[in-house]
């Protein structure tokens, strides 16, 4: 499932524990401020303009979205612990990618007052930001080499699957590095699909000159992705979903007692913690 995997349900899946998803979500305003600043050259009347945007991002994100995540992961856990089928893994992708959508679509939107005022070498700081987080995406898991290309792959689907799973046996580990070996192209289609969505995220910043304007633009690149994306794209992304759903039907099977309840529970960790936050929010207000 990177932004596609800067969403804030992605990042707070992929901590260690329920005290620490807390943690971040109640500082997520001051990482998302660093975030902006390490993209952004802003001046300081830029700068406090983009603090106040993000707080009161932070403030609707969690009486509205995290309530969803929640129950998302509520559902979650219901479904692994009676057994995950090729609808489940259908039914959480299509969660995580609307949620998503909309997260990013809301972000893009609120910032765009601020993004409107970025002066043109502003604007190619961005660019050069983008191409610096490109080339090191491509040196850790697109390398020319294709031994630690395919290493790295592995690492990265076997570290999630662990994250959920715990330990993984030796047939399990080999089934996930067999998925792995037969989507290795997808990786690299993704990784072009996201410099498309860079591109087109900085030529709207230079067209667009009215805040309305350029947010509905910007939201349109997250929202409507499919407008960038080829036929041929399409259909390898979900001969890609499809694949991963098998797969997860087959680990969900081979899942060992202790293998599952730690499925169960780390899941059901999450959405007591994502419905503590909502209920935290809740109570202040």
């Amino acid at each position: 499932m990177n932004l596609r995997r800067a969403s804030l349900l992605a990042a707070c899946a992929l901590l260690a524990s329920c005290s620490a998803v807390r943690m971040a979500y109640d500082n997520a305003d001051t990482a998302l401020r660093f975030m902006a600043s390490s993209y952004l050259e802003l001046d300081p009347a830029q700068a406090e303009d983009m603090r106040q945007r993000i707080v009161q991002f932070h403030d609707w994100h969690r009486r509205n979205e995290v309530p969803a995540y929640a129950a998302m992961m509520r559902s979650a856990s219901d479904r692994a612990a009676r057994g995950i089928t090729t609808a489940d893994v259908a039914w959480g992708l299509d969660n995580v990618r609307s949620r998503y959508r909309k997260f990013a679509a809301k972000a893009a939107e609120d910032a765009s007052p601020v993004l409107v005022t970025l002066a043109p070498e502003q604007v190619a700081a961005l660019e050069r930001k983008f191409a610096e987080n490109n080339e090191k995406f491509e040196n850790e898991f697109l390398p020319a080499d294709e031994s630690k290309r395919r290493r790295a792959q592995a690492k990265r689907m076997l570290e999630r699957f662990r994250d959920f799973a715990g330990e993984l046996s030796v047939d399990q580990e080999a089934r996930i590095e067999l998925f792995v070996l037969a989507h290795e192209r997808h990786v690299a289609q993704r990784f072009e699909d996201r410099r498309r969505w860079q591109r087109e995220f900085v030529a709207a910043i230079r067209t667009h000159h009215h805040a309305q304007e350029l947010g509905t633009s910007l939201a349109e690149i997250f929202t409507e992705p499919e407008r960038r994306r080829t036929e041929a794209f399409m259909r390898e992304d979900k001969a890609w979903a499809d694949a991963l759903a098998q797969l997860i039907v087959e680990l969900d099977r081979s899942l060992s007692p202790k293998q599952r309840a730690h499925v169960v529970r780390r899941l059901s960790d999450y959405a007591e913690d994502f419905a503590a936050l909502a209920g935290e929010k809740k109570g202040a207000a």
